[in-house]
């Protein structure tokens, strides 16, 4: 099994901030170069390895069809906490206290900076 490529899909997640969307046929072409299509199998032995790497995708079932697009996220980038909190997965599964306080916090933030960039737009006349 050829699997030099797949620090490539790592790698581009994080140039991508940890969120990404590509289609299944650049995930199967780095994922194992010797495959020539995927399939069902092929798709769960890539989402198993997704998951040692933490990396969370959309949909949850990647798809077997190589013209299907996949969203593929980092549980460990800003944007990939907020992302399985909201959906309740990855280290999120069994804690949703734990993502209800991210959410929180985070909904917090966004309207403290709208609060502070509408103070500081300039009155209208």
């Amino acid at each position: 099994m050829a699997t030099d490529r797949r620090p490539e899909i790592l790698d581009h997640i994080k140039a991508e901030h940890g969120l990404t969307q590509v289609t299944m046929a650049w995930v199967r072409n780095r994922y194992d170069t010797s495959w020539d299509k995927l399939s069902r199998p092929r798709a769960n032995s890539i989402a198993a390895w997704f998951k040692t790497e933490g990396i969370l995708h959309q949909p949850a079932e990647l798809p077997s069809r190589e013209t299907e697009y996949v969203t593929l996220y980092s549980q460990h980038s800003n944007i990939g906490i907020l992302m399985a909190a909201a959906r309740r997965e990855g280290f999120f599964e069994e804690k949703s206290e734990a993502a209800l306080m991210i959410l929180k916090g985070y909904a917090a933030t966004m309207a403290e900076q709208k609060s502070q960039e509408s103070a500081d737009a300039p009155a209208s006349e």
